[in-house]
């Protein structure tokens, strides 16, 4: 997907770019990217940039001592060129153009009509991979809307000193004792920490940083990183790609829970079917569970129990999950108990996976593979499908929660599936499990004769 897709950038906001690894890129793709979709674009800086990058945008204005002037004819330029790069001037000793005070660009250009969007560099790297601010640092503007911290994953295995990156002798003051090269949680600890990477983010400014230089082989960093970013409350979600290779953005890594769907009564079966052997020493419930804990990006997992939940908990008690009560569970509604997981997921969960507890041949390469189709955008409806049968787990985009709080008694996520075409995405798989699940004893049988 594109950039401003991934931001979900809404007219007439302020865009800060701060941190290194490719922050002009973003910036100037960016802005591309929004004029092609009929935008007026402002690009500036609160720093200084070198005179070559002025020729990324098709039209750039010094404001010098004509400052009402200029002013006073952005809107016009504006709808004769679509993006003007707006600097103060330029500083030939130095080789730069010097950009705006933050208080200024709120004051001036933050209110100007006629402008779709503002973005702008407000931060230096010296072309670096990675960055810690200094303590003049970085000259945030105020009227920031979202804020977009940038790190290269080319920093990654480099060693932790100046000649790799800006500021390492910050990062050893606030974060103490470190590595001597760059790990993938020390990327994050910079990253999210408010004197750091979130330093001088206006209260209410959405922040979603942009891991770039994603390759292949970085991928997997790319995800470990993302996932430690995400236990931040005030991100909102993390960009995961390469601005200048298409597409720019891989994933829009999110929080994701999982409600493990656990009440039922086990009537076809004759006794409580979750709590059955499964494998060395197991049980159904904990198998599922297991599966579902060990899949890489996932957050909270809630497991929905009914009438056997001392039994249920008891199984899955060193689990990195919950469990909750379904009090209607004698009525046997699967949608009852969803209800009562989404409600225990919370309000910063972004989408919620849901997974049937009598699935114990469910695979962590199949919930991972639904999970990696929501990243890329591919629906807000992911479900697994084998030979045209769709199975589950499938993941519901909060977008989607208030159609399954609306379905009458009665009523099962299918109906959402139905009615929601446009947003549903079946992700073809190679296994069978997606639809295998245990209601009588002659499932478990063959279960189990699977199983070996």
């Amino acid at each position: 997907m594109n950039l401003a897709e991934a931001l979900e950038i809404r007219r007439g906001e302020v865009v800060s770019l701060v941190g290194a690894g490719g922050k002009t890129s973003a910036l100037f793709r960016l802005a591309g990217e929004l004029v092609a979709a009929g935008w007026r674009v402002i690009t500036t800086t609160t720093t200084r940039v070198a005179p070559d990058e002025l020729n990324f945008a098709p039209h750039a204005i010094a404001l010098g001592d004509d400052e009402a002037g200029i002013l006073n004819s952005l809107p016009t330029l504006l709808e004769q060129h679509r993006h003007i790069f707006l600097y103060h001037h330029l500083n030939l000793e130095e080789g730069k153009a010097i950009g705006f005070d933050p208080a200024w660009l709120d004051d001036n250009l933050a209110p100007l009509p006629g402008v779709d969007a503002i973005l702008v560099e407000a931060d230096g790297a010296r072309r670096l991979p990675f960055k810690a601010p200094r303590a003049h640092e970085p000259p945030v503007p105020a009227s920031t809307d979202l804020l977009v911290p940038v790190a290269g994953l080319d920093a990654l295995g480099q060693p932790l000193d100046d000649a790799h990156m800006v500021g390492a002798a910050v990062i050893r003051e606030t974060l103490g004792p470190l590595a001597e090269r760059v790990t993938p949680d020390l990327m994050a600890d910079v990253l999210k920490h408010p004197a750091l990477g979130l330093k001088n983010a206006p209260v209410g400014a959405r922040i979603i940083p942009l891991l770039n230089k994603v390759t292949p082989d970085r991928l997997p960093l790319a995800h470990q990183i993302a996932d430690r970013l995400l236990g931040e409350p005030r991100i909102a979600c993390v960009l995961i790609g390469a601005v200048r290779e298409e597409p720019p953005v891989w994933e829009v890594r999110r929080r994701v829970g999982a409600v493990v769907l656990a009440a039922g009564q086990s009537r076809r079966m004759g006794e409580p079917k979750l709590l059955l052997p499964w494998g060395d020493g197991s049980t159904i419930i904990r198998q599922v569970c297991g599966q579902v804990v060990a899949a890489s990006g996932l957050g909270e997992v809630i497991v929905v129990a009914g009438r056997w939940r001392a039994e249920i908990e008891a199984q899955v008690a060193d689990l990195p999950l919950r469990v909750v009560d379904n009090p209607r569970h004698a009525e046997g509604e699967m949608i009852s108990s969803l209800l009562v997981g989404l409600y225990a997921l919370g309000e910063d969960c972004d989408a919620c996976l849901v997974v049937l507890g009598d699935q114990p041949g469910i695979e962590v390469s199949v919930i991972e593979g639904v999970l990696a189709a929501y990243f890329e955008g591919r629906g807000k409806i992911v479900a697994p499908r084998y030979r045209g049968q769709r199975g589950h787990p499938i993941l519901f985009d909060r977008a989607l929660w208030a159609a399954l709080r609306a379905l009458p008694e009665g009523g099962a996520p299918r109906d959402v599936l139905r009615a929601h075409p446009d947003d549903l995405y079946h992700l073809e798989v190679e296994s069978d499990s997606v639809l295998l699940d245990v209601d009588t004893p002659a499932d478990y049988r063959r279960a189990r004769g699977d199983q070996g």
